[in-house]
Formats: structure tokens, C-alpha cells, sequence
């Protein structure tokens, strides 16, 4: 094996074999990161835990949107330690990028003493990016870890990455060359394939939590125009859980084609935190939503309020959205609210829409009226269904209202969206 040194090749100075990047003021309790010498033992905690990683995401280019993350795993806020979560792919092509090997992505959560701790740890053992007539590089022994936790002097995290090398291998095969590693502000060029740079590490901690993210490597190949985050890991730990663990949101507007395509996401989103929100509204608003074909929604807002007390608990999702209309009169829709209301008081859940309404209903210049069975259909127009609801033990979701389009196309506008849950900790 030769290292590469021609001008072809822009080189990072970097002499290093490993990339490692600590992130954490903090330091790290001794063998933290080894799941078996930490209590794996099923209990719960007065935190919220937090954990995702996974191989590889590409974006752009080529690769089509939404494109999978490889190994994908989460844990979406838990309250137990001793939970082990793992996903792998023993090789998978990753679109607009190349193949992976060995794709593996664990998160578990652990209580030794008085440290309460979130691992994610995601791991490549090969990543080949190549493009015809250009040869290949190859990168090995790719990886990432985050930890965030708390102890009795508060909370603290850290983040790693590693790579353990990267090789040019030439077009028909030959004797690879050895490249050096990206340093900070120095990436790797390799024209015609890849441009190769470090990831990103990312550590908080104040008297609320701690968190932490790794991304390992960026490549942005060349002929595809695809920009990937390799081998990613976050990772959380929250406090405020006291009762229950919150979950929902809010949306004033979301637009599906017939096939349930998603042509226009959830605006604007709103998002419970697990922890509630501290007794606080927090509101988000947009001044309108143009949905295409003379569709347009204004005056939209989103809102979410959580709070806990010792032994209950109290959530609130709302959306609105002021008026909708379709052009030309064909029908326009005032004061659409959609509220979701959750109450925990011990064992007993307590859920219910009240809040939610639809306001004034014109189409062609004349007011409707909702009929007993709550859908209106306007021939030709569309069908209106008001109060979408379902009850789950834990909350309740609503759609304050739901717009079918009868062009032809079955599109479906949810306006007023609000969900809210409360589990039990």
C-alpha cells in the first residue's frame, strides 16, 4: 500500500489514524461506555431519556426525498433505565452514495449509583463510495457515540468520533493509496468522486439537561450531487418527569394527494416535549399556506402546553386556522380550531376536544349548514368532515376538519390538527 501524494488528491495535513472529538467539560465515569458494567436492571427514573442514531442519511442530488436512514433506531423518550435498543444491516446500498457494510446503531439506557445515563452509539466497519471510471474510496472502522447523564453534581455530556482510515482504490483494482484523514476546515477532494469532511460534534448541559450529537463524517459525492451525514448518534437526558411522559402535537394545516402522499407537511408543527413545557404555551404561527390549485389557509397558529404536578398532570395541543378558501368562491371557511385536552390525576385519564369548533361554512356565496351526521358535501366542490376524533387510554386526537377535494384529483386538507397524551411514569 502507497500514500497518495499526487495533485490530484487534495490532502487534510492530518497525520492522525482516529478522529476523536470530546465534547463534554465533564468527564466521562469509567467504563460508562460498556453496557455490560452498568446496571442493566429494569427501573424507572424521574427523567426523560432520549436516544437516536444511524449509518447513513443522503439528501439532494438523486436520492429521492425522505430517503431511509440505514440502521435507523430511536428512543423516543423513556422514563426506564435497563432498556437496550439495536438495529443493524449487515450491507446495504445507500442511494447517491455507495455501500455499507456492517451498519449497526445501539442505544441503551443505564443507572449505576447515582448517574442516570443515555448512550447511542453507531458503528460502520466499511464504506465504499465509488463511481465508474474514477476508481473508489474506501473508508473503515467508521463510528460515533453520544452519552449525556446526570449525577450528583448535575447533568453532563459528551460526544466521540472515530475513523479509522480512508483509501483511494483504483479504477480495475490495483494497490490502494492510503489517504490522510480530514482535519477541522480541511476536507478531503478527490475530483471526480467524493469531497470527504468531518462531521460535527455537539454537546448542552444546563440545570434543565444535557445532550449530545456526533456526526462523523459529510461526503458529498460528485457525480450524484447527494450530501451524506455518516454514522450519526444523539443522545438525552431530561429532567422535569415527575408524573407522566407528554406526548403530541399540533398543526393547523397538511395536505394529502389520493394515494396518501403527503404533498404539503404539517404547518405550522408544533411538538410536545416529553417533559411538558413547564406550564407555558408555547405558539408558533404562519401568515398563510398556499396548498396549490387556488387553495389557500391564513392566520395559522400552533400551541402546546404541558404541565406536571406531584400526582397529575395536564396537556393542551391547539391548531387554528383562520380562514381557508378555495378560489373563485367556490368555498371559503372561517375560524377552524382543533384543541386536544388530557388530564392524568393519578390512574385516571380524563380526555376530551372541547375548544375544537368550525366557524362560518360559505360556498358559492351561500352559508352552510353542518348536518347531525357532521359531513357536508358540496357537489362537485368537496366533502367537509367536522370532528375527526379518536380516543386512545392515554388522549385523544382531533382534526377540527377535514376537506376531501371532488375535482377528481381526492385530495385530502386536514386543517386543525391536535393530539395529546399523557403515559404514565
Amino acid at each position: 500500500m502507497r500514500r497518495a501524494t499526487t495533485a490530484a488528491v487534495a490532502l487534510a495535513t492530518s497525520s492522525a489514524l482516529s478522529i476523536t472529538m470530546l465534547a463534554g467539560a465533564a468527564p466521562a465515569t469509567t467504563g460508562g461506555t460498556d453496557r455490560s458494567t452498568t446496571s442493566s436492571k429494569a427501573r424507572y427514573v424521574d427523567f426523560a431519556l432520549k436516544g437516536a442514531g444511524f449509518g447513513s442519511r443522503a439528501s439532494g442530488g438523486e436520492v429521492p426525498t425522505g430517503s431511509d436512514q440505514t440502521a435507523f433506531m430511536a428512543i423516543g423518550c423513556a422514563t426506564r433505565v435497563g432498556i437496550d435498543r439495536e438495529n443493524h444491516e449487515a450491507e446495504v446500498t445507500i442511494p447517491g452514495l455507495g455501500k455499507a457494510s456492517d451498519v449497526k446503531t445501539d442505544i441503551w439506557t443505564r443507572k449505576s449509583g447515582d448517574q442516570v445515563s443515555t448512550f447511542t452509539r453507531n458503528s460502520l466497519s466499511k464504506l465504499v463510495v465509488a463511481q465508474s471510471g474514477f476508481g473508489s474510496v474506501r473508508i473503515r472502522a467508521i463510528s460515533s457515540l453520544a452519552h449525556a447523564w446526570h449525577d450528583d453534581r448535575g447533568f453532563h455530556s459528551e460526544a466521540t468520533t472515530s475513523v479509522g482510515s480512508i483509501e483511494l482504490v483504483p479504477p480495475g483494482g490495483g494497490d490502494p493509496q492510503e489517504l490522510d484523514l480530514p482535519a477541522p476546515g480541511q476536507p478531503i477532494e478527490i475530483p471526480g468522486l467524493a469531497t470527504i469532511s468531518l462531521g460535527t460534534t455537539r454537546k448542552h448541559a444546563d440545570e434543565s439537561g444535557a445532550s449530545a450529537r456526533a456526526i462523523a463524517l459529510v461526503v458529498a459525492k460528485t457525480a450524484s450531487g447527494t450530501r451524506s451525514s455518516v454514522s450519526q448518534a444523539k443522545a438525552s437526558v431530561l429532567d422535569g418527569v415527575k408524573h407522566g411522559t407528554f406526548h403530541g402535537f399540533s398543526a393547523a394545516t397538511e395536505m394529502e394527494a389520493a394515494d396518501g402522499t403527503v404533498t404539503s407537511g404539517r404547518t405550522p408543527l408544533s411538538l410536545m416535549p416529553c417533559q411538558g413545557t413547564g406550564g407555558e404555551t408555547w405558539t408558533k404561527e404562519a401568515s398563510d399556506s398556499d396548498l396549490g390549485g387556488n387553495l389557500l389557509a391564513t392566520g395559522l397558529k400552533s400551541a402546546n402546553f404541558g404541565k406536571q404536578m406531584p400526582g397529575k398532570s395536564v396537556a393542551r395541543e391547539r391548531a387554528s386556522v383562520a380562514h381557508f378558501g378555495l378560489g373563485g368562491g367556490q368555498l371559503d371557511i372561517d375560524d377552524i380550531i382543533g384543541q386536544a385536552n388530557v388530564t392524568r390525576d393519578g390512574r385516571t385519564v380524563v380526555a376530551d376536544t372541547k375548544g375544537s369548533t368550525v366557524g362560518t361554512v360559505t360556498a358559492g356565496g351561500e352559508e352552510q349548514e353542518f348536518p347531525d351526521t357532521g359531513v357536508l358535501e358540496i357537489p362537485g366542490v368537496a366533502r367537509l368532515e367536522r370532528f375527526v376524533t379518536q380516543k386512545s387510554p392515554n388522549g385523544v386526537s382531533i382534526i377540527a376538519l377535514r376537506v376531501t377535494l371532488l375535482d377528481g384529483t381526492g385530495a385530502v386538507i386536514n386543517l386543525g390538527q391536535a393530539k395529546a397524551l399523557i403515559r404514565a411514569h
